[in-house]
Formats: structure tokens, sequence, C-alpha cells
């Protein structure tokens, strides 16, 4: 299983005054968890592209107030690791809204290559170059995970970013063990599946101001700004 976003690159440049203000952060911090539907294909992560809260679970922080919002599909490949995706998650909340995600790292999985080959309870499988740790829960029911890094902030990322994580959770109880999970998407993918996901503002990390709003004191100097997007296509 590989995925990578398509690239855009956007290039600015920016000259600042020894009068020039710097942007202010804007922290972000707390808690939203999310329902939601996704089909996997050998090549992709294709999210249905709105997502609700999850029933009983409390927003907290920015978050609260949350009754759902947009997320990006994945598509392409290889692989895992550090990328740039602006506005792969949107939260529509009661507080500030939206609160933005964007993606920066997608986390490699956790299991093993040889895991994939097992039925066995307690088995643990990562396919080489994916971002899932299959998990045997029980003889009937695969738990598949998906770990995603970034930053969250509201209004423009220039006012401040706060390191968010997410963590993607689905129960596969069809097709059910982890060798005919794999087989199913070696045949075209598995659709219909339900998942949950809970993204976590660091509350303990300052927000960190874009390189584009830093402020440069001195005599006269300069300072310059550089941004490189990776963008996806949204369903």
């Amino acid at each position: 299983m590989r995925f990578k976003p398509s690239l855009v690159l956007s290039l600015g440049l920016v000259s600042c005054s020894l009068l020039t203000n710097v942007a202010r952060a804007t922290p972000i911090t707390g808690q939203a968890n999310i329902a939601g539907n996704v089909t996997v294909t050998l090549t992709s992560i294709n999210f249905n592209p709105s997502f609700v809260n999850t029933t009983g679970a409390m927003e907290t922080g920015a978050f609260a107030g949350l009754t759902g919002g947009t997320i990006m599909s994945l598509t392409g490949g290889p692989v895992t690791g550090a990328t740039n995706v602006p506005g792969f998650t949107t939260f529509t909340t009661g507080v500030a809204t939206p609160v933005v995600f964007d993606l920066t790292m997608i986390s490699p999985g956790s299991g093993t290559l040889a895991g994939c080959g097992s039925a066995a309870v307690g088995s643990l499988c990562t396919p080489t170059g994916s971002p899932f740790t299959l998990l045997q829960l029980t003889s009937s029911t695969v738990v598949a995970t998906l770990q995603l890094n970034g930053e969250a902030y509201t209004g423009s990322a220039a006012t401040g970013t706060s390191p968010t994580t997410a963590v993607f959770s689905t129960q596969l109880v069809v097709p059910g063990t982890i060798p005919a999970v794999l087989q199913a998407l070696q045949a075209g993918g598995v659709s219909g599946i339900t998942y949950s996901a809970t993204f976590a503002a660091n509350n303990s990390t300052n927000p960190v101001p874009e390189p584009a709003s830093m402020l440069l004191l001195g005599m006269g100097l300069v300072g310059a700004g550089l941004v490189a997007r990776r963008k996806v296509n949204g369903n």
C-alpha cells in the first residue's frame, strides 16, 4: 500500500523592514473526535469528504462545538514520511470556524511483513512501505490503524500553528483476517469501511510562526520566506 500526494510548489518572497510587525501566533489546543467512511486500495485512501463528530465524545479547546467537517483523499505512490498538504482536514466548530489541519507527516505502520501472512490473534502486519498497522484482534476482526501528523490553526497558517497528531482506527469485520484483507486489497480495494479518528493538538508546545512571517531585527535586514506545498485531490 503506497500513498503520496501530488506535488505543487509555490514560492513566496517577503521583504521585511525594521518596523514590520511579526505575525502573532494563534495557539490551537484541545481534541477532536470524528467518524466517517473510507475506501482503501493499494494506491489510495479515499475518504468520504464529509465527517461528523463522534457521538458522545467531548471536543475540547479550539475544537469545542465541533459538528463536522471535510477531509481530503490521498492518492498515488509511494509511500510514507514527510509531506505537505495544506487544508487536509477542516473542522466546523462552534468556537473558531474553521479549524484547519495541514498534513506534514504520514507515519509508517508499526507491524511486520511477516505478520501479514498470519491470521493468528495478536498478529501485527505492515506491508512494505505502508502507513497501516493491521492487528488480528479476534479470529474474525481485524483492526487497522493509521497515524498522521501535522499542524492545526485558525484563520491563516501565517498567524501560527500548533503540532497536532491524528490517529485513525477502523474494525474490518469482513473479510475478517489479515490475509483476507490483503487479498481484497489486491483484488481492487476494501470499501464501505467506517472509521473513527482523534485529532489532538499539542498543549505543551508553543505554536510556530511561518517563516514568511519572520521579523529580522538589525541594520535594515531583509527576511525571506519559502513555502513548499503539496496538494491532493478531494472527493
